[in-house]
């Protein structure tokens, strides 16, 4: 009688350690959800440096955005599967893209979206009067192998005439899969001329199929004709 009792102890004290790590999972996860909400929308209503208003963002409470570190971005580049978004509130275009690449993450499984702030690690560069590159600031060591590892999909820092040099632009939304990008979104959409002005319905819808299609190829649950 003694034995069931200990058994029965047992097993509702491994349940109750399930449940409180199942919590705090889902817990850490809803506070990275509404801190990115609250970065977002701090700035509504607000202006930048040069008295521009922020484009007025919302973003769903219960997005799937997740505050990687470095490594776990490194380590999901050489190996892992996954969408990483590179972007800052105060960006315009990121402003345009956060809430549309939160809606298409929403309508697929995948179950997080990695969000990385690279701006303070970024480069300075600018030519000068004789048309020689100048670093203005250097970026750190980690933006360095950053670049390395996205050199396949990035694209010329603008304005140096000087196609080695690589640049991470804002937004950036790269597509991992067992640590091969199958796909990079740079911005939002050509046909977007000013950041400031909010994306109509017809190109929200067009940018969220590009998040949308490419979030599908890295979780690999579209069929084809063969399926």
């Amino acid at each position: 009688m003694k034995k069931k009792h200990v058994i029965i102890i047992i097993v509702i004290a491994i349940i109750v350690i399930i449940s409180f790590i199942g919590l705090w999972i889902l817990q850490s996860t809803n506070n990275d959800a509404l801190q990115f909400k609250k970065e977002y929308e701090s700035l509504n209503g607000q202006k930048n440096a040069s008295g521009t208003e922020y484009l007025e963002t919302k973003i769903d409470s219960d997005n799937k955005m997740y505050y990687a570190s470095f490594d776990e971005i490194m380590d999901l580049l050489d190996h892992g599967t996954g969408v990483i978004y590179f972007g800052f509130p105060e960006c315009p275009w990121c402003r345009n893209a956060a809430p549309i690449l939160v809606e298409a993450a929403n309508e697929t499984t995948i179950n997080k979206i990695y969000y990385f702030n690279a701006l303070s690690m970024r480069d300075t560069k600018k030519l000068d009067e004789n048309g020689n590159i100048v670093t203005e600031k250097e970026g750190t060591e980690e933006y360095y192998q950053l670049l390395d590892a996205l050199s396949s999909v990035l694209g010329p820092y603008s304005g140096l005439n000087d196609d080695t040099i690589l640049r991470l632009y804002f937004p950036t939304v790269v597509f991992v899969k067992d640590g091969t990008i199958v796909g990079m979104h740079e911005g939002t959409l050509d046909s977007q001329d000013n950041p400031y002005v909010a994306l109509n319905m017809e190109q929200k819808e067009e940018l969220k199929k590009i998040f949308t299609d490419a979030i599908h190829e890295v979780i690999g649950d579209l069929c084809d004709s063969k399926c």
